[in-house]
């Protein structure tokens, strides 16, 4: 009989970085292993020191506009455990102000630009009026999902101008996104994106595919059984995604 390994999932700076819960993406894939009957380790990280041996998966959520210099600032020594796990084919999920300080460039405030930690090519300026809504994404093909919209709730102040090698996570069907009728930033196994709610939560699949990934790094086989705990919070999910959808029209 196999033996899955243990999934260590990290969750970076969650005491900063957990706006509209997007620290819980973690909380939600160690949720989905475990009815599965794998062992899931979600490990809190709130500085490189605090980082285990092994990491099959990492969260990264969102920060508030006013603490984004101090939480740039506590990232940067993350800067090469990043590039080795994207290297290593270990997912990433960074989501909204998380994901931008992971560009080349990002815009503070009007005309005042700092260097990201340059793990996505990329610059994100400033909006003239903050994202604020609802927000619905036809995936993109690479992510091989059957689900025909991603869902979830934009509330941002940059836009995204994808660099060479960045592919979007998907289109804009209703909402504003990266800006340019694109949302969010694919590169290899990381994700960027400005849906929240936490969007694993609202989109199941998607954290199944985050889900398999780690398994695989982790050294297992990526099938993944079905279990009737999943079924129900899958039932939840997709009446959410219905509601959501049917009042966007």
């Amino acid at each position: 009989m196999t033996t899955e390994p243990t999934i260590i999932i990290a969750v970076l700076l969650p005491s900063s970085c957990n706006v509209n819960g997007d620290a819980e993406n973690g909380s939600v894939l160690a949720r989905r292993g475990r009815a599965r009957g794998l062992t899931v380790e979600l490990v809190p990280v709130e500085s490189v020191a605090d980082l285990p041996d092994a990491v099959h998966a990492v969260v990264l959520g969102s920060c508030d506009d006013p603490s984004a210099p101090a939480v740039l600032e506590a990232l940067r020594p993350f800067h090469d455990a990043f590039i080795a796990w994207v290297e290593a084919g270990v997912p990433v999920l960074a989501v909204a102000n998380g994901w931008k300080l992971l560009t080349r460039r990002l815009e503070l405030t009007p005309g005042s630009w700092v260097d990201g930690l340059a793990i996505i090519e990329g610059d994100a300026p400033l909006r003239s009026a903050r994202a604020s809504d609802d927000l619905l994404v036809v995936p993109a093909g690479d992510l091989e999902l059957e689900s025909p919209v991603l869902v979830g709730y934009e509330n941002h102040a940059r836009d995204f101008r994808a660099g060479t090698g960045v592919q979007a996570v998907g289109a804009v069907r209703h909402g504003r996104g990266n800006g340019d009728g694109t949302e969010g930033a694919m590169v290899g196994p990381f994700i960027g994106t400005h849906l929240h709610g936490p969007v694993l939560a609202k989109n199941p699949e998607l954290a199944d595919r985050l889900l398999r990934q780690a398994i695989v790094v982790a050294g297992g086989t990526s099938m993944l059984d079905e279990s009737p705990e999943l079924r129900a919070l899958d039932d939840i999910a997709e009446q959410a995604r219905a509601q959501i959808i049917t009042s966007i029209g």
